[in-house]
């Protein structure tokens, strides 16, 4: 009997060192018969496969997938269920994967001295034709050895690439070029030239290697903590066994275990309540902060907090929560967001080919002019030349380095280039309401002359934690230095100033805890300062002025465009704040995280802040997340630093930035292929001129991304 087929194979992908080698097993294993789609995301290393709806035989398909990636050079895992558990441990030793610093230090200083000495022949002087080819002879003996060293990565990547999937990249023509450019320096040194070639072709090899190196570190630092870990620190629960309780790992627990939960612990699998009572806070999952009382028989999921202690019989251990299912389709979906990776693979091959036509071309043109034998290959070279690593397509990874750091100085931490391209033409825009549109403010409030000291505490306090007690406070006045901070989720925090000052915020009970003598009760949290209670911190929802604006700005970008706020709140008045404002905003309260992501319509942006909004981010087009509320929790397209709506607008102008540069630069790319397919073809060309040519194209290029690292401000 045939096995069922799957909906979907998912394998975890190891040994990719830059996006090519993902393309190259994208590609690869779409030829398989039986395989209908194929997507591979480099940076969470997640190859999602979709069979034919007519394929029978899913082991014969498994089988053939994981041969065919094992054949290519890669490892290849399948995933089972609950895969999510482990995946955190895989990426993280992936990411010790990596070109070595060592190379490119190396392909560096050969390069530096390259260039210095044949930049010393350039000046020329008084130095004779001997004393001039002894320092090109020199530059070159520098020069090679780093032009060897630099192109092996992308020779091993580009050659992969051409042989198992038949295809033509950007890797192979650098690999290539590099190639030509060390043989006809060869040449030049042996036929005892003066002008040497290695200088400029080492300097460039070098220059592209550190950028392959930049998105790979890049990518690692963003791929690192793409998980959200609850309670990192508790590594072990107390588990019912045998008529006692026993400490058992976390990741051992198994369903039907009975797990007892500790007050100010944050809930690590989902269960039913077995205590006869219990409460917990759930504004990581539902973005609202007040307790919930539970009973006895209540489900309760992985990412609340417990403000009591209880027992919980585990229905869903770790690699099965609600949470690992939201984070296993939100790393998925990473996969379809490839729209325009996939087309500028199509243009890199493109461009190669047209390389490569346009080297033969120019060789042709000579051997039909009557050039012999050694012109005609020359003038092949001198072409490999002119189109190498001065394509347009060379200059990209460099350009998507370029926008990180610009957006990182303002702030955002942007995951996928490709993202801004889809920003840029986005006309539908979806916001959580709860933390994101209305804002949490919390200010102090003196109850003794005592108060005024812990202020400045408070001030420093506010920048290093990120517990939600401190969510939104208002800095008013100077800072005091913090040394240590204690956060007890779910109740609140100790810390300790440089000057032994000794800080305690939290409710009643949690001071009292403390050693803090606290008289009368207060729903708003305790300020002590060395044992003394000093004040309160009260807390409100606000509709922010700031939320207003964008919304209205956002609309003035069009009059397509539209905004609707997605939320959990049950109030059936609670969006009327935005809706009154234009007849294009609408609201849809009352929503469950699933509810949120079935509203989304494509293309589109959504903002969220919490857990709640996981599936959403995934499901839109393009994902922000704002602020620090949960960390690390799947992958998103913008993270917004600090809690600040305005850095929205940001990103999108700056998309619009990005893909009218990438329009220009393309253009000017054109521009000189054409001049230079010209020229070469009439062989106005020498091998030292082409070089010259590649460095100066190549220059202009990176003097027209180099306007990417200018932000302007929003205007008001």
């Amino acid at each position: 009997m045939a096995a069922e087929a799957p909906q979907q194979l998912i394998y975890f992908v190891s040994g990719m060192w830059c996006s090519t080698c993902a393309k190259t097993i994208r590609e690869s294993v779409s030829q398989i018969e039986g395989v209908g789609s194929a997507d591979l995301n480099y940076s969470s290393k997640l190859l999602l496969v979709r069979p034919n709806p007519t394929m029978e035989d899913s082991r014969a398909l498994d089988q053939s997938i994981q041969t065919k990636v094992a054949r290519t050079g890669f490892g290849i895992k399948k995933q089972s269920e609950g895969w999510i558990l482990n995946f955190h441990e895989s990426l993280k030793r992936e990411s010790n994967r990596k070109i070595p610093w060592t190379l490119i230090s190396l392909v560096w200083f050969l390069a530096m001295w390259s260039s210095m000495l044949a930049f010393a022949g350039y000046l020329g002087g008084d130095l004779s034709q001997r004393e001039l080819y002894f320092l090109a002879a020199a530059s070159s003996a520098f020069g090679l050895p780093a032009i060897l060293l630099g192109i092996i990565p992308f020779g091993k990547s580009g050659l992969r690439a051409l042989w198992f999937s038949r295809l033509l990249t950007l890797d192979f023509f650098i690999f290539f070029g590099g190639l030509s450019a060390f043989a006809v320096s060869l040449i030049a040194l042996f036929s005892r030239s003066n002008a040497t070639y290695a200088d400029s072709a080492s300097m460039i090899i070098a220059i592209l290697l550190l950028t392959k190196k930049i998105e790979n570190t890049i990518t690692t630092s963003l791929t690192s903590n793409i998980l959200f870990q609850l309670h990192p620190k508790k590594k072990t629960v107390e588990v019912y066994k045998k008529g006692q309780w026993v400490l058992a790992e976390v990741s051992q627990v198994k369903k039907g275990d009975t797990v007892r939960i500790l007050a100010q612990e944050t809930i690590p699998f989902d269960g039913v309540v077995e205590s006869e009572c219990g409460e917990i806070n759930n504004h990581l999952m539902s973005g609202e902060a007040h307790v919930i009382y539970l009973k006895n028989g209540d489900h309760v999921f992985a990412g609340a907090i417990a403000q009591s202690e209880f027992k919980l019989s585990v229905v869903s251990p770790q690699g099965h929560r609600k949470i690992d299912t939201w984070a296993e389709a939100a790393l998925l979906s990473e996969n379809s967001k490839s729209k325009y990776s996939k087309l500028f693979a199509k243009i890199e091959s493109s461009l190669v080919i047209f390389a490569f036509c346009g080297a033969l071309f120019i060789a042709g043109v000579r051997a039909f002019m009557g050039a012999d034998v050694q012109a005609v290959i020359e003038s092949f070279f001198v072409g490999i030349l002119i189109f190498c690593p001065c394509l347009f397509a060379s200059i990209i990874p460099l350009m998507k380095q370029m926008v990180h750091l610009a957006l990182l100085k303002r702030g955002i931490m942007l995951s996928r280039a490709d993202a801004l391209l889809d920003l840029s033409r986005i006309k539908k825009f979806y916001f959580d309401k709860t933390g994101t549109l209305e804002a949490v403010e919390t200010i102090f409030v003196s109850l003794n002359e005592e108060g005024e000291a812990v202020l400045p505490y408070l001030n420093a306090l506010a920048s290093k934690t990120k517990h939600a007690i401190m969510r939104g406070f208002k800095i008013t006045g100077g800072l005091r230095s913090i040394e240590k901070v204690t956060e007890y989720p779910g109740k609140g925090l100790e810390a300790e100033a440089s000057d032994g000052t000794k800080i305690a915020i939290g409710r009643a009970s949690f001071l009292a805890e403390m050693g803090v003598d606290v008289s009368g009760d207060s729903p708003y949290p305790f300020v002590s300062i060395d044992q003394v209670v000093v004040g309160h911190l009260f807390v409100k929802s606000i509709y922010d002025s700031n939320s207003h604006q964008l919304l209205k700005r956002l609309l003035a970008l069009g009059p397509d465009t539209r905004i609707e706020i997605l939320s959990g709140d049950s109030r059936t008045d609670a969006g009327r704040q935005f809706t009154d404002l234009d007849a294009r905003i609408a609201y849809s309260g009352n929503l469950t995280p699933e509810e949120k992501a079935e509203k989304i319509c494509q293309p589109s942006a959504f903002v969220g802040d919490g857990l709640n909004d996981t599936l959403a981010l995934a499901k839109a087009s393009t994902s922000f997340r704002l602020g620090h509320r949960v960390l690390g929790f799947a992958p998103v397209d913008f993270h917004l630093q600090s809690p600040d709506v305005n850095l929205v607008l940001v990103a999108i102008q700056y998309s619009k930035k990005y893909r009218r540069i990438l329009i220009q630069t393309a253009g000017a790319a054109f521009v000189y292929n054409v001049l230079a397919f010209t020229l070469a073809g009439l062989g106005k060309f020498s091998p030292l001129g082409a070089v010259l040519s590649m460095l100066a194209s190549f220059s202009i290029m990176l003097l027209s991304v180099s306007r990417l690292l200018k932000i302007q401000e929003v205007r008001k």
